[in-house]
């Protein structure tokens, strides 16, 4: 067991050490042939937003059977944890519905559309019904791109009993 656990703390140092060096150089066909690569990745676009207050017009929350964010409000679920899986609302007023709305839960993009004034349908599942506290986010990007600058930005958090 001990060396088990040694030989996984060694496996984590190496892999550390390897993101903490400097990046190889690259020729310039390479270096285009990878930023097209990188934008043209398929897996959700996670987000960390703590850099920022509320951006934009509009209103944004979380709404669940136990309450809502609005007005600052963190609602607490109580998950049965033979069914990790709930069904809730993120709820829009005034947002741009020409551009499309993303929401993050806990960083991890899990829905991107545009969004008129209403309540909108958001599964959780997994990782973001554990025990905790966990944020959502509704974003909104100058060019309909996580790339792009935020427009809009409204954060609400849930607490999971």
């Amino acid at each position: 067991m001990k060396v088990g656990k040694l030989v996984a703390a060694g496996m984590l140092t190496l892999a550390l050490a390897g993101c903490g060096g400097a990046p190889a150089a690259q020729p310039a066909d390479d270096a285009a042939a990878s930023s097209t690569e990188d934008a043209s990745a398929t897996e959700p676009a996670s987000f960390g937003g703590d850099q920022y207050g509320n951006v934009g017009e509009g209103t944004a929350y979380f709404s669940c059977d136990e309450g809502t964010t609005e007005n600052g409000g963190i609602p607490h679920m109580a998950v049965n944890p033979q069914k990790l899986h709930a069904q809730v609302s993120v709820v829009t007023e005034g947002v741009p519905a020409d551009k499309t709305t993303y929401v993050f839960v806990d960083g991890e993009e899990v829905l991107a559309e545009p969004m008129g004034d209403g309540a909108h349908a958001l599964d959780l599942a997994d990782g973001q019904l554990s025990d905790g506290e966990h944020s959502v986010e509704v974003v909104q990007f100058s060019d309909n791109e996580t790339s792009g600058t935020v427009t809009f930005y409204r954060v609400g958090r849930y607490f999971v009993e």
